[in-house]
Parts: C-alpha cells; structure tokens; sequence
C-alpha cells in the first residue's frame, strides 16, 4: 500500500465509521442485508478479516465466526477495534495486506470490506493470488465495496494512460488526500475472479446503489 494510503486512513481513523450513519435509506439497506450475509457466509469459519480497519465488519462477523484474525497496515485504525468486544476469539495483527504472513490454507473464510478499490488494476491479479494462498480448498471469499455514486466521496480523478481512477477526498481536518478508488461492473467482477477459480458467475455478485460485493466458494 502507498505511504499516501497509510496517512490517509491513518488521519482518517477517528472518522472512518461516521460513513456508516449517513441516514440514505439505500445505504442503510444495504449495509444491513451486507450485515447479515456476512455472518451466514462466515458461520464457524476461521476468518482472515484483510484490512480490518476499525472492526467495524469484523463485529457483524464475530456473531457467527469461529474465530478472526484481523489484519491493517496502520495501528492507528487497530488500536480502535483492539477496544471492542467480539463474539468470538479476535486478535489483530499490524500486517501488509500485500504480503501477509500465514503459512498456506490457514483460514477458511477471508473478508476484504472497502479494500479492492484501493489496489491498482495492475496489481489486482497477483493480490487475489496471494490472497488465495492462505486460504484452505473451499474456503469462503467475501469482498465488498463501494459503487460508483456522482458527488459522493469526493471528486473522481483519472489520468492519462492510466487505468484507474482516483478520488480527491477531504477531512474533518481539511487535508486533502489524492488516493487510488477503482469501480467495477458485475461483469467486471466475474471476469476478474474467474481468472482465480472456477464457478464464479452473475449469481455470486450483489450490485446495488451504493455497495457491491461478491461471495465465493475457493476451488483451488
């Protein structure tokens, strides 16, 4: 992850949950249908929660989780979810989501909430390789982000000869932050996944206004 990545969700720790209370209905909707399919996907699974933030997703989970490991790059965001309580055994872990470091088939569940966007198209292959490397034959693959919404979340930037797109995002403190933020189709996503493992079809993935997310099976 870029140093400007870190400084930003490092500054934005202490406001990163406020997005979950916008009072859309879309998004309320959303997030709670998010929240239970998260703890049916991973009920008695041995989560690897991949850029766990501040827990926020990582609690839904815990309600139905065998047990998480929760891992972000920055201890700022950690020191938030380490103050929780959790339904099941959690520890967090100050850890790259680029190169992590569990032996193979570790997990049988993984978690990604908001992460994908953040990684450049480029590298999007080599991350859900390594991703997968960790996890156990038919694990459970749970990724979520967000939609593409006009004027929501900054101001979209894109670049010459460069696939991916940016936003422009402003703090409570009034920095401004130039970060990596990637938007995908339904068909986008298929395609992308299929590459990793077979069956991955329209029927694994929720598109809606303001969330996606996309839930497989591992074949490996």
């Amino acid at each position: 992850m870029s140093e400007d990545m870190v400084k930003y969700y490092r500054n934005r720790a202490r406001e990163y949950e406020q997005i979950y209370e916008w009072r859309d209905p879309d998004r309320q909707q959303e997030q709670a249908r998010l929240g239970e399919e998260l703890k049916q996907a991973f009920k008695g699974c041995n989560v690897l929660d991949i850029g766990c933030g501040t827990g926020y997703w990582t609690e839904r989970v815990s309600e139905t989780a065998e047990r998480i490991t929760g891992i972000d790059i920055n201890e700022a965001v950690l020191k938030i979810a380490r103050s929780k309580t959790y339904g099941c055994p959690t520890e967090f872990r100050a850890m790259d989501g680029y190169s992590m470091e569990f032996p193979p088939d570790t997990f049988t569940g993984a978690l990604t909430s908001f992460w994908l966007s953040h990684v450049h198209r480029e590298d999007m292959d080599g991350w859900i390789e390594h991703m997968h490397s960790v996890l156990a034959p038919g694990a459970r693959v749970f990724i979520v982000d967000n939609t593409y919404i006009e004027g929501v979340g900054g101001r979209l930037v894109t670049k010459e000869g460069d696939p991916n797109t940016y936003k422009l995002r402003t703090l409570n403190d009034g920095s401004q932050h130039l970060i990596v933020k990637n938007y995908f189709t339904a068909e986008e996503l298929v395609e992308l996944f299929s590459r990793h493992t077979d069956g991955v079809t329209l029927g694994n993935v929720f598109h809606g206004r303001c969330f996606w997310w996309i839930s497989y099976l591992l074949k490996k």
